[in-house]
């Protein structure tokens, strides 16, 4: 074997070595680009973390769906207690309004602390393939993109039942 093969099989097998070590998957960085937030009632782009969250609760809603609205402001009232404790997680609402101004006016009336999509982007197939056939709905999604929470099918389950769910496994008790 040349000296020149014997240098490139050292670099590759100590590249193999550290590349696992450096390299995560980022199921959120793929959305980040696609993010606004809502603060003080005024749209802005999203402001990028220092580091990407390991877990990624999406919130299908709307403000025309009553039950959505029934329990949006519990939802809120949790991130406010659960996010400050948990800097790996992250929310972000997927709106299923009708325009980009209700999505934006739900956002302000119901004070959502946490970045949203889009509206534009809101429908992007990323976002979707977790969804379920009703409102309001919640689901889980690991850095790898893996669905936590999700029933069979993405069947529809109640949000209020999969917030223990994301406090176990965000936690580490699962």
């Amino acid at each position: 074997m040349t000296k020149q093969i014997k240098q490139t099989l050292l670099l590759v097998a100590l590249l193999g070595l550290h590349a696992p070590l450096s390299v995560r998957a980022d199921y959120f960085g793929k959305l980040e680009p696609q993010l606004i937030q809502v603060t003080d009632g005024k749209k802005s782009d999203y402001k990028k973390p220092s580091t990407s969250p390991k877990y990624v609760a999406i919130y299908y809603s709307a403000h025309w769906c009553p039950p959505c609205r029934a329990f949006t402001p519990k939802l809120v009232e949790w991130y406010k207690g659960f996010k400050p404790k948990h800097e790996d997680f992250e929310l972000v609402f997927a709106s299923s309004d009708k325009n980009e101004d209700a999505q934006i006016e739900y956002m302000k009336e119901m004070g959502m602390p946490w970045p949203a999509m889009k509206y534009a982007q809101a429908k992007d197939p990323i976002l979707r393939k977790y969804s379920a056939k009703g409102i309001p709905y919640l689901v889980l999604i690991d850095e790898n993109g893996k669905d936590l929470t999700g029933q069979k099918d993405n069947e529809w389950q109640s949000p209020q039942g999969v917030l223990p769910k994301i406090e176990e496994i965000v936690g580490g008790k699962k």
